[in-house]
């Protein structure tokens, strides 16, 4: 029986150094990223633009993929999209009423009587 406990406390052990050892790990790792070069500070215009448009045509690739796998919901989706854009956007024709606490418009009519 001895034996047993023994063991158990050799395999906690074990996965307590083994927890240590990934967990130092990953802080050297995090100390290591941001102690590195921004690779940033060192480009020029140019080269930071041209790897924003590789970033921004990766983007439009997943989209397009999606699209192509889910199109039923691809379309839903981005008929809402446009349906709440139309939607928030005053039309052109009347301007807005503006209501007053008493349920009068601008002018002083009644709302709906008018």
């Amino acid at each position: 029986m001895a034996d047993k406990s023994a063991v158990r406390g050799e395999q906690s052990v074990a996965g307590f150094v083994l927890a240590l050892v990934v967990a130092i790990g990953l802080i050297g790792l995090l100390i290591y990223v941001m102690a590195g070069n921004d690779r940033y500070a060192t480009m020029s215009e140019e080269e930071f633009e041209e790897e924003a448009k590789k970033k921004s045509l990766l983007g439009a690739a997943i989209t397009g993929l999606e699209y192509a796998l889910r199109k039923k919901e691809a379309t839903y989706v981005m008929e809402v999209k446009s349906r709440i854009e139309r939607d928030a956007t005053p039309s052109p024709g009347e301007p807005p009423e503006d209501e007053t606490e008493d349920g009068k418009t601008g002018d002083g009519q009644q709302k709906g009587l008018g």
